[in-house]
């Protein structure tokens, strides 16, 4: 059937071939240029200085993507470059926009570690390799501008933010911290870190308790002494008033004016007894020892009272000049008696003035107990306080690190010491095109030719319905005999009827 159809399958081979070959050649060269944009990591280790911008290359790529390729940027480059000057007067200028969109080609290459994005190509086809080739670094120039302006834009949000929460933590830490001062004001003695002082404030208290109390004993037992000094000095001054008083009734005795008996012994005792309790307590062996005399000595003198003789002198000392014994004795017991006044007045007022300080005392330990009483309710009132003010406290601090950190991260986006994009090739024209593949594109249209003729004459073929030998027929059908074929003058064919 082929060999029949020979001519008409080589006719069809050829044409087919010389109209895909005219085709092909007739086809525009066209010519990609790429730019290869490096993901430059931060120059400044991040222990140092960490970056504020913590965004992927691919969430970044995104990004700045969609304000590189806006309509403005593409139509300054359509103009620039005159591109697409078949459609420009078919298409709108925004359909040549999204076509220009379409056929710039953006891919990630994956770095080193860990799969992270380490770079990424910007490719674009054109007619024209210097087309392409302008084109292609013009978008590279406009992703490094763009990265550097972003990420400037970011470092400085980044930093309003945290001044702006730094400013609101302030304002609650001033006002904690004034709640706080006014709190500690107010209840000043009564605070849980005022304990130990107020412990010593109640110990030195009953210290001066103990001392109070110690001294005001000790001014009644000497008021006691005093009385006691006094209640002698009071009887001494009797007997001697009324031994005068006696002497003064007797005229024979009054006569006797410079007579030099001495004193009874009674009142010397006495007096020497009061000059004792003064100094020394009743249990004294000498205050008893002067005792236990006196009382001799008044039992003797009333066994045996003194005679007119012996009294005359006496008398007359009490009446006579005063420059006599018994005179000075009589003086000194009454000046005695008269300092002992006094000193027990001033023990009186001593006594009232430790009594008054013994109410203070204890007026001021009931103060001071009633505070270490609150001392549980204002530790639980301080704690709440603290509380807030250390956590606000903790806030402005963390806050205020953050601060400087961000403005040092700005300051590396703004020299340009952080991760950037770097142009590490810039795209070249290209010298030989990658479209068309005229070689590829000339060996299919021939085969296509060749498959296509084929095709039609085996199609041409069987539309004669041309029974072409025994292998056709079922495999159970018996074949009788055989005829051979027929030769005609005017045309040669094979095969045969059936």
């Amino acid at each position: 059937m082929l060999w029949k159809q020979r001519w008409l399958a080589l006719l069809i081979w050829i044409a087919f071939s010389a109209t895909a070959y005219l085709i092909v050649h007739g086809l525009a060269d066209v010519y990609q240029a790429e730019a290869i944009i490096l993901v430059d990591s931060q120059k400044i280790p991040e222990k140092f200085v960490a970056s504020t911008v913590q965004v992927s290359v691919q969430d970044s790529l995104n990004s700045i993507s969609q304000q590189v390729l806006t309509v403005t940027r593409l139509e300054q480059i359509l103009d620039k470059y005159n591109l697409y000057p078949g459609m420009r007067k078919t298409k709108a200028q925004e359909e040549l926009v999204e076509k220009l969109r379409h056929d710039l080609d953006i891919t990630l290459e994956r770095g080193f570690s860990l799969g992270r994005p380490g770079a990424f190509r910007v490719a674009y086809e054109a007619p024209s390799p210097s087309i392409a080739a302008g084109v292609v670094n013009e978008v590279a120039d406009l992703f490094v501008t763009q990265n550097v302006k972003t990420r400037e834009q970011r470092a400085e949000g980044t930093s309003e933010f945290i001044e702006n929460q730094l400013k609101q933590a302030k304002k609650s830490l001033d006002l904690q911290e004034g709640q706080l001062s006014t709190y500690k004001l107010k209840w000043a003695g009564e605070l849980p870190q005022q304990e130990t002082a107020l412990m010593g404030a109640l110990s030195r208290l009953q210290q001066e308790l103990q001392g109070n109390q110690d001294a005001t004993a000790r001014a009644e037992q000497n008021k006691l002494v005093l009385e006691n000094s006094l209640r002698f000095a009071e009887s001494s001054v009797s007997t001697l008033t009324r031994a005068a008083t006696a002497a003064a009734a007797n005229p024979a005795i009054a006569a006797l004016p410079n007579s030099t008996a001495p004193v009874p012994a009674s009142v010397r005792l006495r007096a020497q007894l009061n000059d004792l309790s003064q100094r020394y307590y009743d249990d004294h062996p000498e205050v008893r020892r002067v005792k236990r005399e006196l009382e001799q000595a008044a039992a003797e003198e009333e066994k045996n009272p003194p005679a007119a003789s012996s009294e005359a002198p006496v008398v007359a000392a009490a009446t006579g000049a005063e420059g006599t014994p018994f005179q000075v004795e009589l003086d000194r017991q009454k000046e005695r008696a008269s300092a002992t006044r006094t000193q027990l007045q001033v023990l009186d007022q001593e006594i009232k003035g430790r009594m008054l300080e013994r109410q203070r005392i204890l007026k001021d330990m009931a103060e001071y107990q009633a505070r270490v009483e609150k001392l549980p309710i204002r530790e639980q009132q301080m704690a709440a306080l603290t509380r807030d003010y250390e956590t606000s406290k903790g806030n402005y601090r963390s806050l205020l690190d953050k601060k400087i950190s961000a403005e040092m991260a700005t300051e590396m986006e703004k020299s340009q010491q952080s991760e950037r994009f770097t142009v590490l090739e810039r795209a070249r024209p290209p010298e030989t095109p990658i479209k068309p593949r005229r070689r590829a594109m000339y060996i299919a249209g021939a085969l296509g030719g060749l498959a296509l003729g084929l095709a039609l004459s085996l199609a041409r073929e069987l539309k004669k319905d041309v029974f072409l030998g025994e292998w056709e027929l079922p495999a159970k059908v018996l074949v009788l005999g055989r005829i051979s074929a027929r030769t005609e003058p005017a045309a040669f064919s094979w095969g045969g009827r059936e």
